[in-house]
């Protein structure tokens, strides 16, 4: 596996304090402008990739891990995968271009993205109204492709790993092999 540690290891330049939030600067912004200028990556080429990192890490290979998202049922995910946590999955979300969006782990799929950029940084109480990766998507003219979620249950997280290693080294292996992710950063955290 020492080949593959590098890939769970802080991406290099992801940006931390007030440069990590699209609240207080447009860094991440930016760095959306520029992948959107990237040719999206087919899906299924995108499950090949993921699916060779999760082999050369000795986890579960997903041959068809397209999940309808109305049919998204973590529970069932859970039991079916013998999982010990229905957070113990990543998940991708595409737009109707074809970019990745976003590379996330939990149990938290959603489609949340502004109307306008005069609502970003509104708030419902103490949160945010917007998430990130919705407003990343948003201030690139793009939209959520609502139709399906790639969806890989966390069956066997290797000695050491947790999801959100797992996380991380799926999205950093996709940039390593020039997968444009408009949410470059999201699955460093």
């Amino acid at each position: 596996m020492c080949e593959y540690d590098k890939y769970f290891k802080t991406y290099e330049g992801t940006p931390r304090s007030y440069r990590s939030s699209v609240h207080f600067n447009d860094f991440r912004l930016r760095k959306a402008m520029e992948q959107a200028k990237l040719e999206p990556v087919a899906v299924e080429q995108v499950i090949e990739y993921i699916n060779a990192f999760l082999a050369a890490i000795s986890m579960n290979q997903i041959e068809s891990p397209i999940v309808r998202a109305t049919e998204i049922n973590y529970k069932k995910i859970k039991d079916t995968n013998n999982l010990t946590d229905k957070r113990d999955i990543v998940w991708l979300k595409f737009t109707k271009d074809g970019f990745i969006g976003v590379v996330a782990t939990s149990d938290d799929v959603n489609f949340n993205i502004p109307e306008s950029k005069d609502v970003y940084h509104d708030k419902d109480g103490n949160s945010w109204r917007y998430n990130t990766s919705g407003i990343i998507v948003h201030s690139v003219d793009q939209e959520w492709d609502e139709s399906f979620v790639l969806i890989y249950p966390l069956r066997n997280i290797p000695d050491g790993l947790t999801r959100h290693d797992i996380e991380k080294g799926i999205g950093n292996y996709l940039i390593n092999n020039r997968v444009p992710i408009l949410d470059f950063y999201s699955h460093n955290y």
